[in-house]
């Protein structure tokens, strides 16, 4: 009867304690798959989704780290939580799995889980510089999902009764073992019901922000006038309208400049700060100013290169350290801090936020490729691909 007793104690209806680290197990592979596939969606269609961060989920998709080997990133964030899922529901049943206990194989998935969250959350930080939100919701799911692992581990007992045990005991056994399974299938099919209602609602949603009527540039010389800072002599057209305190704006700016360099493009660039960042408007302006020396394009570079180093200052560490940049390109400190804070710079970064408030952009960076409208970040590849496209 001992079997038996320990079934009763750890697994009999009703939240019992060897029931709760099954549910958290459950429940949090289940986020995680929901999240996988919802961002599995995004990456494979190339659309403007909804993300928490004011572009950091596009900056994270531009980066290289965002298709190993090719292959989307999210797509073994499927795979791992979907087998975190089946291994979590077959903790309820006492049969072994390849061999092994499927508490043992389900705590070997919450260290791997909590390794790779670590490993590309760090990658965020201090390599991408952006942080994508709906990864930071994977990472907790991990983090939900090993604590539940390694609880269920530790308290781990006979995983079937003994060839001694009465029939009672084992009948006994099997009936809980049944009541748990039923239990922790409600709480799957609760999840998993609102994961899709909640996926299907940011699938939606990104469809409605993202892929209404593309923007209307009108003519060329509207979109790209002629005091807009250009660089590149190639065939095909490109028009940026980026923020140089966007994530995803600084990804995407060496790809551009590695078509300017392959002779594939002509870049455009035009001022679009957008009003969530505190410090887009100062260093606009102090592009624009830069530009009335004609070394717009260096300091371009060097504000999107040492982005994470200056975005979280205050305005006027922001300033001093600006000036530093400006110093570095070889520009007559003097005259441009007096065209910095000219009206006449203010008035071009003004107008060029208006034409973009006026052709209705919904982010940066926004790009027009010969007239065609996209938005997001692109990598190099789907860049090549949409100018050849345009040639």
């Amino acid at each position: 009867m001992r079997f038996a007793h320990q079934i009763a104690r750890e697994d009999a209806p009703g939240m019992q304690p060897g029931s709760a680290w099954r549910r958290l197990a459950l429940v949090s592979a289940i986020v995680g798959a929901g999240v996988s596939a919802y961002l599995l969606v995004e990456y494979l269609n190339d659309r403007g989704g909804i993300c928490l961060t004011g572009g950091g989920c596009d900056a994270v998709r531009a980066s290289a780290f965002a298709y190993p080997l090719g292959i989307p990133m999210p797509l073994f964030g499927v795979a791992f939580y979907f087998a975190a899922t089946w291994v979590a529901w077959r903790t309820t049943d006492p049969a072994r799995l390849f061999g092994l206990q499927p508490r043992a194989i389900l705590a070997a998935l919450g260290a791997i889980g909590i390794a790779v969250s670590i490993f590309l959350t760090g990658v965020e930080a201090f390599l991408i510089h952006a942080y994508c939100t709906w990864c930071l919701v994977q990472a907790v799911a991990s983090v939900g999902l090993a604590a539940a692992a390694f609880r269920g581990w530790a308290t781990a007992g006979p995983e079937a009764p003994t060839r001694d045990a009465s029939r009672r005991a084992r009948r006994q056994a099997e009936r809980l073992s049944e009541n748990e399974r039923r239990a922790l299938g409600r709480y799957g099919a609760v999840t998993a019901g609102a994961m899709s209602l909640l996926v299907l609602g940011l699938l939606a949603g990104g469809t409605l922000a993202g892929n209404g009527p593309a923007p209307s540039p009108g003519t060329l010389s509207d979109l790209a006038p002629a005091s807009a800072p250009r660089i590149g002599r190639g065939p095909v057209t490109v028009v940026e309208f980026a923020d140089f305190q966007c994530p995803a704006c600084a990804a995407t700016a060496p790809e551009l400049q590695q078509l300017v360099a392959d002779g594939s493009i002509t870049l455009v660039y035009r001022y679009f700060p957008l009003p969530q960042h505190p410090l887009a408007q100062l260093a606009a302006t102090a592009a624009a100013a830069a530009d009335l020396q004609g070394k717009f394009w260096p300091l371009h570079d060097k504000l999107f290169e040492t982005q994470s180093s200056w975005e979280n200052l205050s305005a006027d560490s922001a300033t001093t350290y600006i000036t530093q940049l400006a110093t570095q390109v070889g520009l007559d400190v003097t005259r441009w801090r007096a065209d910095w804070q000219s009206s006449g710079v203010a008035a071009t970064v003004t107008t060029n936020a208006t034409a973009a408030a006026g052709l209705g952009l919904p982010q940066t960076p926004s790009i027009f490729i010969s007239g065609t409208f996209y938005t997001g970040g692109l990598s190099l590849a789907e860049l090549r691909s949409a100018v050849a496209a345009a040639r």
